[in-house]
């Protein structure tokens, strides 16, 4: 493992201590975990779309769905 330093602010340092305390784990165990997630998230493979939108679109369909509206 590679040594890094996180600079947080007041109220995030007081939350990572009790959450350490309630979990039972160290806080450099919930930071890494964290950053796993973050990574994670935006590292994922997105896969293609399925589909692609043919024809009218609702906007182009708005005149011919209002005309029964009220009625």
């Amino acid at each position: 493992m590679l040594k890094t330093s996180v600079y947080l602010d007041e109220a995030c340092k007081a939350d990572l201590e009790r959450a350490a305390e309630l979990t039972g784990r160290a806080q450099a165990d919930l930071i890494r975990d964290g950053i796993e997630q973050v990574i994670a998230q935006h590292l994922r493979v997105r896969p293609p779309m399925k589909a692609h939108a043919t024809g009218p679109t609702l906007l182009d369909r708005a005149d011919h769905l209002m005309e029964s509206f009220g009625r």
